[in-house]
């Protein structure tokens, strides 16, 4: 199977602040449409009980990075701690 890719200027994009239209909401993560060639995965390691993503509501994230396997742009909300840092804080990583 061929490795999914992305072009140079959503590569570009990787570590700044972009904003979406939630798509759909499941306990396992929130999709939203970037405007982008894929959309984005806001996973339910960064969803807090409060939050309240609806579908069509504006967010703003970070986009961490792109997954090839899951062929989705990796989101973060802002003032959340990456996942990688999160697990180290916690001695798992």
């Amino acid at each position: 199977m061929e490795e999914a890719k992305i072009s140079a200027q959503e590569r570009a994009l990787i570590g700044t602040l972009v904003e979406g239209e939630v798509e759909a909401a499941f306990r396992w993560g929130v999709i939203v449409d970037l405007g982008m060639s894929r959309v984005g995965l806001i996973d339910a390691l960064y969803i807090d009980d409060d939050d309240d993503y609806q579908v069509g509501g504006r967010v703003s994230a970070y986009l961490d990075s792109f997954d090839s396997k899951k062929n989705k742009f990796i989101l973060r909300p802002p003032g959340q701690v990456p996942v990688a840092e999160r697990l180290k804080n916690l001695g798992l990583g």
